[in-house]
């Protein structure tokens, strides 16, 4: 949490700072509360953390608001949102402290970015602050984060070895990235065809059953064919819970991409940038046209093409990562 502080602090000008609850306030022990504090705006909400596994507990990871931010009329000032990061980590031992592996840190970036998205609001009504936007954008500062997550001048600052101290080492956190894009292109093929299904059950209605359409689609957009008298689209929730936006997923992924490529990758502690973020894509929640929110942080309104070839080029190797192990 540290690591996130700092980087939030060069990005933002805010720290998360430990603040003890009252009494009754927190549902479990093991919550811990944090203020999140700007450096001259002072305080700007709270994030309640309940990040260790226990009975009973859901084992999702997950962001949710318990009190969203609005302009109050009554008093002229704002009302300050309340949210909850739910982990499943493992609790410290005797000889050692809780060890993230990567996919736990990532996460923990991941839903932080759902909570930034909170914090940082500043709307009028509280029913469209933060993730209470457009499906198309919603994922969007999350997944930005999962690259802060992995870039090896951000977790120099913090991530170090719990006994040595020594960081991590940045051949290791390169290959670490690279192993990621294994299997990347079949994975995002199926994205694509989660996604077109979804938008055939919620287009025009069709004489034929479920099963019959995915039939269909399946063999014209995967590359692995169906397997007769199955029908996995009845246990597939979200094609009922997003009810044809499937494709929000693929959408937010290209836009955090071409928003991390232009705007941080060159420095990803970049304070103009981290105010950019903050003004044209945090701070309106969902009282702002999504593509408005782009084009405000990119300087130009992208285009069809544009957010295919940010999905396309994330599966490209990176020659270096090669370099770097013949090297050592």
């Amino acid at each position: 949490m540290e690591g996130l502080s700092g980087l939030f602090t060069q990005l933002y000008g805010i720290s998360l700072m430990n603040e003890h609850p009252s009494a009754g306030e927190v549902w479990t022990e093991d919550v811990r509360k944090l203020a999140v504090v700007h450096e001259t705006e002072g305080l700007l909400g709270y994030i309640y953390c309940d990040f260790f596994h226990r009975k009973d507990k859901p084992q999702q990871d997950c962001h949710f608001t318990i009190r969203g931010g609005r302009q109050c009329q009554e008093t002229g000032g704002y009302q300050l949102p309340m949210v909850v990061l739910m982990l499943s980590l493992p609790h410290p031992t005797k000889s050692a402290p809780t060890l993230l592996t990567p996919s736990m840190m990532e996460n923990l970036f991941h839903e932080m970015g759902h909570a930034m998205h909170s914090m940082l609001g500043r709307t009028r009504y509280q029913h469209i602050t933060g993730t209470r936007c457009a499906t198309d954008f919603a994922e969007v500062p999350s997944i930005l984060m999962e690259y802060f997550a992995n870039d090896h001048r951000v977790l120099s600052q913090f991530a170090r070895h719990y006994q040595t101290g020594q960081p991590l080492p940045e051949p290791m956190v390169a290959r670490l990235c690279e192993s990621k894009k294994v299997c990347g292109a079949a994975d995002t093929q199926l994205q694509v065809f989660y996604a077109i299904l979804d938008q055939m059950y919620h287009g025009q209605p069709q004489n034929r059953s479920t099963t019959e359409i995915l039939t269909d689609m399946q063999q014209k957009y995967y590359g692995l064919p169906y397997t007769p008298n199955t029908a996995w689209q009845l246990r597939f929730s979200h094609l009922i819970g997003y009810g044809a936006k499937y494709y929000s997923y693929l959408m937010s992924r290209a836009v955090a991409s071409m928003v991390w490529k232009q705007c941080f990758v060159q420095d990803p502690l970049n304070r103009e940038m981290g105010e950019r973020y903050r003004r044209e894509m945090l701070a309106h929640g969902g009282g702002k046209e999504p593509g408005l929110m782009v084009e405000g942080m990119l300087q130009r309104r992208p285009t069809l093409e544009d957010l295919v070839d940010a999905l396309v080029t994330e599966l490209n190797p990176n020659f270096e990562t090669f370099l770097m192990d013949s090297e050592g």
